[in-house]
């Protein structure tokens, strides 16, 4: 509950500043001027302009009825001031000093009601019992309609004169640390007091001392200590702060402002743990707060990243992770893990397992690559693999970049020779699951396409139809990777490989429940011979599927219902009865279902 200080006295103050119901003439500020109590026009009464340093740049007085006028006034920001004898000043808007002043954008018409002053809120503010100088201390209404700003002097002491009777609380910044009266964390938390007329209010407030926070990084497991683990604490933007540990696992943040809650994060070292990401911490002032991050191990891969013929150390190239066995490519760019400015890259958290490494730069002088034995390579098969280790930071060798080199041509009708738009191509076997990106590598304009940013290697290209009316396949012809006759890119240079598109073949059929009756589930076929995935679809409300784009090949097709199931009730892809599919033509009958595994 909050409470309440009546001191000796308090304010009137207000006065209400708007815009000016009455457009001003160009390059004219004009308006009335009134007392906010009784309405009536205040005579003498004077309105200043003000440029953003607060050098006066114009003024005009009220007569009898209340008016002023400030010509010449040149469009620009402001901020406006009305005094006048026995009321308090006002500044834009409805504030009660420069400090809190709004700038107004001028010329306009400007009005104001000003009040009559005769109370005063004054004080001292201190920290550790010291005066705290030059702390800016704002005083504002319940409501938070009128505003006014002092700055505490050199003996910690500050004065509002002219405030209206009313009830009030205070806001006081002094260096970093900000706090509502008294000592709380935002406007709805404060306390407030209350100003009578005629009176002196005295509200004194002593700065709450800072905070400390120590993170304790612990293995969720074992409750060891994380060695080298790192974290970041946040509160607004920027400020922010990082810091890693020792072997004990403990960060320690000091000099903290205490109000107001930071946000978290925790990492381990080298990616060998999953990060506490984003916790919410609260501190008290004056008071150590402990935060416990227990912390999941994880795998993690590291390598350094170098140019491969100076060897310098390169930054900004960017790895995706590739978990055997691979049965496509996601065409997109995450850039989880990326090279730092000494070619270093960490890769992870992981899981554990064996994994590829599709190398992405940011830097276009370079190019694309698998990771290979001994440098980079086009070929998928040939990628070196890397057996990530849970509770592991598994080191691999060099990453060796080539300059990069650029694949374009033109993909037409086999029958008739037109070209043939919308047709994606991709260096590598694309997952159909995920969608295309028709902002690259697509052809348009007359059958055209360009893939630049590819490293100086044999590349296998899938032409992968989005319009559903053409199969997928190869270069070279091919209906598979296996068979794809591979396309050299030369370094800094542009090769042609043109493709001829077959119609599109399918495979359809029904999905049964357990009960032999239509069921609804979902269907992807594979390359019986490179286990990649073709294409992808669900059943109809009758149970009916359609898989489509497949040239000439055996597929093997795998479904889910309740289930995994492989056809013909198979446990696995190696088990799975090939089904056997014609470009141009739609292999029917290919029933799935019900799995009895």
């Amino acid at each position: 509950m909050k409470r309440s200080w009546v001191l000796a006295a308090v304010i009137p103050i207000a006065a209400l500043l708007t815009a000016g119901p009455a457009a001003a003439d160009e390059g004219v500020v004009s308006g009335v001027v009134k007392a906010a109590g009784t309405g009536e026009p205040v005579a003498g009464a004077c309105v200043t302009l003000f440029d953003l340093d607060l050098k006066e740049t114009g003024s005009g007085c009220a007569g009898p009825d209340g008016r002023y006028e400030i010509a010449d006034v040149v469009p620009g920001k402001y901020k406006a001031r009305a005094t006048a004898a026995g009321y308090a000043e006002l500044w834009s808007y409805n504030k009660g000093s420069a400090l809190a002043a709004e700038v107004v954008d001028l010329p306009h018409g400007l009005d104001f009601a000003l009040r009559q002053e005769n109370s005063t809120v004054r004080g001292l503010i201190t920290d550790q019992g010291k005066p705290a100088a030059g702390a800016s201390v704002s005083l504002t209404d319940q409501n938070q309609r009128w505003w006014s700003t002092v700055l505490a002097g050199a003996d910690g002491t500050y004065s509002f004169s002219g405030v209206t009777a009313d009830t009030y609380t205070m806001v006081i910044t002094f260096g970093d640390r900000t706090q509502w009266i008294r000592q709380k964390a935002s406007f709805p938390e404060a306390d407030t007091f209350a100003v009578t007329d005629g009176q002196v209010a005295v509200v004194d407030e002593a700065i709450a001392p800072f905070g400390k926070l120590r993170v304790i990084a612990t293995d969720e497991k074992t409750g060891a200590p994380v060695a080298g683990a790192c974290s970041q604490l946040e509160q607004g933007h920027p400020p922010q702060s990082r810091k890693c540990a020792g072997a004990d696992g403990v960060m320690v943040y000091e000099d903290l402002p205490p109000f107001g809650y930071y946000t978290l994060s925790v990492w381990g070292p080298d990616g060998s743990y999953y990060p506490v990401n984003s916790q919410r911490v609260e501190l008290t002032p004056g008071q150590t707060t402990d935060f416990r991050a227990s912390m999941k191990p994880a795998a993690s891969i590291v390598t350094t990243v170098r140019d491969s013929k100076t060897k310098a150390p390169l930054e900004d190239i960017c790895v995706d992770t590739y978990a055997l066995p691979i049965v496509g490519v996601l065409d997109a760019d995450y850039r989880y893990y990326c090279s730092d400015e000494k070619g270093r890259l960490v890769i992870g958290p992981i899981e554990p397992g064996a994994y590829k490494l599709l190398v992405k730069p940011l830097d276009e002088r370079y190019g694309m690559q698998w990771a290979g034995q001994n440098g980079g390579t086009g070929d998928i098969g040939r990628a070196r693999v890397v057996t990530a280790e849970l509770g592991k930071v598994v080191s691999t060798a060099d990453i060796k970049m080539d300059p990069a080199g650029t694949i374009t041509g033109t993909v037409t009708d086999r029958a008739t020779g037109a070209p043939v738009n919308g047709v994606c191509v991709y260096p590598y076997a694309v997952d159909p699951r995920i969608g295309f990106r028709f902002d690259v590598n697509c052809s348009r304009n007359g059958g055209t396409y360009t893939i630049k940013g590819l490293g100086p290697y044999d590349w296998p290209l899938e032409f992968a139809s989005s319009r559903g009316d053409y199969a997928w396949q190869w270069s070279g012809d091919a209906a598979d990777r296996f068979a794809a006759r591979p396309v050299r890119v030369r370094p800094n240079a542009t090769v042609t490989e043109n493709a001829a598109l077959v119609p599109n073949g399918a495979v359809s059929g029904r999905i049964l429940g357990k009960d032999g009756k239509p069921a609804f589930g979902y269907v992807y076929a594979y390359n019986a011979r490179t286990g990649e995935v073709l294409d992808s679809t669900n059943s109809d409300s009758n149970g009916q599927y359609v898989v489509n784009g497949l040239t000439t090949q055996n597929v093997k097709i795998k479904y889910y219902t309740d289930a995994e199931c492989w056809h013909r009730d198979a446990a696995d892809f190696a088990s799975a009865t090939p089904v056997p599919v014609t470009a141009g033509q739609t292999t029917g009958g290919v029933d799935l279902g019900p799995c009895r595994r």
